[in-house]
């Protein structure tokens, strides 16, 4: 976690993203971009903002100041003069510049804020940035006091390695407890004995510091969120598997569900 993303409007949940992002930085010696992308395309369809402002210079030169003074608060807020900070603005949409800065910029964590209910700071795009993003996504309602209780929903026996290999730094990272769930839903139920089999071959001689656990729901996400709520849980770490188009709408996403859902910090990873 050297090179960390925050994609910012300079909302309270992206000014909290921002903070966690610093606190992170300082622990692990990194760098902290912060993005902040005016999108104009909130112009089309207002014919008195796109008639005075679409194509004046002097209006978009006014945002980038404006944006300019704002980040200077936060860092002055929050970030140490010695710690490297870096700040971009540009004229774009969110989802291609935050695919293109962690290309460019080798960047191995995105922290986004979110108000929850489908309604991510930076838009509706925010879903989009969880779903297509090569590295880690921290999306965080408010800023977390501390990481030492990680939730790991389990939904396959067989993980992935590179996700394993993620998580378990992860939880080093925070020095944390991992409590590794199965949840057994109406749609996909195994008794306890079987359940409580897979989870130990998912573990065994995997992970260390960690303890299992068994809940039965009306559907993952609500058996998810109720254990969040039992063990006062500080994040929620899932893969996704990145899936687009129709098949999203078909299958859906837990992991975003529960970001829209819970104001539990959720992490994820694409996984194959």
């Amino acid at each position: 976690m050297k090179n960390i993303l925050v994609p910012c409007d300079f909302s309270k949940p992206a000014e909290d993203a921002f903070r966690f992002a610093i606190d992170i930085a300082k622990q692990s010696g990194g760098e902290v971009h912060v993005l902040y992308v005016i999108d104009m395309t909130f112009l089309n369809g207002h014919p008195t903002l796109s008639n005075a402002y679409a194509f004046n210079v002097n209006f978009l030169k006014d945002i980038e100041r404006e944006s300019d003074e704002k980040f200077r608060v936060i860092w002055s807020r929050y970030a140490p003069f010695t710690m490297k900070v870096g700040f971009r603005h540009v004229i774009s949409s969110l989802v291609p510049e935050v695919d293109k800065y962690i290309k460019e910029y080798n960047i191995d964590l995105v922290i986004m804020g979110t108000h929850g209910k489908g309604n991510a700071i930076v838009g509706s795009n925010a879903d989009k940035v969880v779903r297509r993003s090569p590295v880690p996504v921290f999306s965080i309602r408010s800023y977390p006091k501390q990481i030492q209780k990680i939730i790991l929903p389990v939904m396959q026996v067989k993980p992935d390695g590179k996700f394993v290999d993620v998580v378990k730094n992860l939880q080093e990272f925070f020095d944390a407890h991992l409590y590794i769930v199965s949840i057994n839903t109406p749609l996909y139920f195994r008794n306890d004995p079987e359940a409580m089999r897979d989870l130990e071959k998912f573990a065994s001689g995997v992970f260390s510091n960690y303890t299992l656990h068994i809940r039965s729901d009306y559907t993952v996400e609500t058996g998810i969120a109720n254990f969040t709520t039992e063990i006062e849980a500080d994040l929620i770490a899932m893969g996704t598997h990145g899936w687009k188009g129709l098949l999203h709408l078909v299958v859906g996403s837990v992991a975003e569900d529960l970001i829209n859902l819970l104001k539990t910090p959720v992490w994820t990873l694409h996984v194959k």
